[in-house]
């Protein structure tokens, strides 16, 4: 398949497993209902893209620069985003459990309803966003900040509310 013929495309309830979308343009491109199973997006552009009720199961999407990206009812279940930047827009509804964000950066991004359960969020930032509703259960978030975000109702697991203190919103499970 030429993944170019994506670019600025609406694709809906199509399967991927294993592609390679190395370095292809998806800008303003929208998807719906893909799985994305174990599929590499090394270096691929996302500018203006939006994926709404997507699988990327076991995906690689490192390195990532999600330029007013939306994600809309996503699972990212093991996927690794690693030092990725999201950037300004809104993701709600989505899951990413067991995911490695490890260096991740959400900037000034409206996350709500999202699922970090045993996610690895080590060193990540959540620099100016507004978090609502949002898991952090069995998360690693050490040198994870958080600094100048909203928090409203996040729930953490003994382990990471002693880390973070009593910090208003967060809730024992």
């Amino acid at each position: 398949m030429n993944y170019d013929e994506l670019t600025g495309e609406q694709t809906q309830d199509k399967r991927f497993r294993g592609d390679k979308f190395t370095g292809v343009n998806l800008k303003f491109s929208s998807f719906k209902k893909c799985f994305f199973e174990n599929c590499d997006f090394t270096g691929v552009v996302f500018e203006s893209t939006s994926f709404e009720s997507c699988i990327f199961y076991g995906s690689k999407l490192s390195n990532m620069d999600f330029k007013s990206t939306v994600f809309i009812k996503c699972n990212f279940r093991e996927a690794v985003i690693d030092n990725s930047i999201f950037h300004l827009k809104t993701t709600r509804s989505c899951s990413f459990a067991k995911t490695s964000l490890i260096g991740s950066v959400f900037e000034k991004c409206n996350l709500a309803e999202i699922d970090f359960s045993e996610a690895k969020l080590t060193r990540a930032l959540f620099d100016k966003c507004k978090l609502t509703k949002t898991k952090f259960v069995g998360a690693e978030i050490d040198g994870t900040s958080f600094e100048g975000s909203v928090i409203d109702q996040a729930e953490l697991d003994y382990a990471g509310f002693v880390q973070y203190g009593r910090s208003q919103g967060f809730k024992l499970c």
